[in-house]
């Protein structure tokens, strides 16, 4: 086993218990806006773990999903922003 071996071993290692720990934040919660978060490091997850792939197998072909995952992030977030904040602004009002 080569040094890098044991390293690409690590790495899945502490990937994966991350994931598990959030997805364990995004059933918890307790709020909307913790399971957004947690979507967002979830997604981050998957980003780290496609361009590790994508430089130990020297490609470049994961890069136009991971800007497809890039982005539909970024517009989940701003989507549950705008809930929550028009939500809230409806609390005020009453």
């Amino acid at each position: 086993m080569t040094v890098q071996n044991v390293l690409i071993a690590i790495i899945v290692a502490l990937f994966a218990v991350a994931a598990v720990l959030t997805l364990i934040r995004m059933v918890k919660g307790p709020s909307i806006l913790d399971r957004a978060v947690a979507s967002d490091v979830l997604l981050t997850e998957v980003l780290c773990v496609m361009g590790a792939e994508a430089v130990i197998n020297q490609r470049t072909d994961t890069l136009p999903v991971m800007l497809m995952i890039a982005a539909t992030g970024i517009l989940g977030t701003v989507a549950v922003a705008r809930f929550v904040a028009r939500r809230d602004q409806r609390r005020d009002e009453r």
